[in-house]
């Protein structure tokens, strides 16, 4: 078995879930999932999380540990720990780090970076809830959508031109993301979420603070861009 294949197997387990996850959701557009957080510390889907991570590469976070470093010290050993502390409830988010990224119309963009152990928790979490989420997306919505991609989107914008429509539109929410209203997020995430420690969870990344130039910043609004979190949960 090539290394392809023993990857296809491997994770099987956790490609399963998510599809019953997306099936039970399409299924009823009113149900509230209430056993979610026991799956995100799965070893299988703690393991696809690595992956993802991983492939994704990106900067150190707030405790300075670079996807090299976590290689070198023992993948399994970070997930066995990762395993553990949401099992026991013991799992806390530290703040992310705030750098800031030029705009091509010049402006600056600010961007917050988890530490690797959280991205890993943030994808593991993602793998898990995104099923629901997808289920009640619309055909013609492509951002942050898994298997698709903004070049889906024009091909779609082409093929409705062609066909006779001659108006696009071209819109954009400013500072969307700083300044999303942590409560009213709660609120719609519990309409598929009723699972209290994943609530618990979700909420805590909101809470976890920016580090900017050295100095805590509280996050009472906003979601950090960069997070492997921030798109499923918008």
């Amino acid at each position: 078995m090539n290394a392809h294949r023993a990857n296809d197997t491997r994770y099987r387990g956790v490609r399963e879930l998510q599809r019953t996850l997306y099936r039970a959701a399409k299924r009823s557009s009113t149900r509230r999932f209430h056993a979610l957080y026991d799956k995100v510390y799965r070893p299988d889907v703690l393991a696809q999380a690595w992956v993802d991570v991983r492939r994704n590469r990106g900067a150190a976070g707030i405790d300075g540990q670079s996807i090299e470093e976590v290689e070198s010290h023992g993948v399994r050993r970070m997930l066995k720990e990762i395993y553990w502390e949401l099992k026991e409830e013991k799992y806390r988010p530290r703040p992310v780090v705030r750098v800031m990224i030029p705009k091509g119309d010049g402006r600056q963009r600010p961007l917050g970076i988890p530490t690797v152990k959280d991205r890993i928790v943030q994808a593991a979490a993602k793998r898990v809830i995104e099923p629901l989420f997808e289920a009640d997306f619309q055909e013609f919505s492509y951002g942050f959508r898994p298997q698709r991609s903004a070049h889906d989107a024009l091909e779609d914008v082409r093929k409705t031109v062609n066909s006779g429509s001659n108006h696009v539109v071209d819109a954009d929410i400013k500072s969307y993301f700083d300044n999303i209203n942590h409560d009213k997020l709660m609120l719609l995430l519990q309409l598929r979420i009723s699972d209290r420690r994943m609530l618990k969870l979700l909420k805590a990344w909101l809470w976890a603070g920016v580090m900017t130039d050295g100095q805590l910043e509280s996050t009472d609004q906003g979601t950090p861009q960069g997070g492997v979190m921030t798109p499923p949960t918008q």
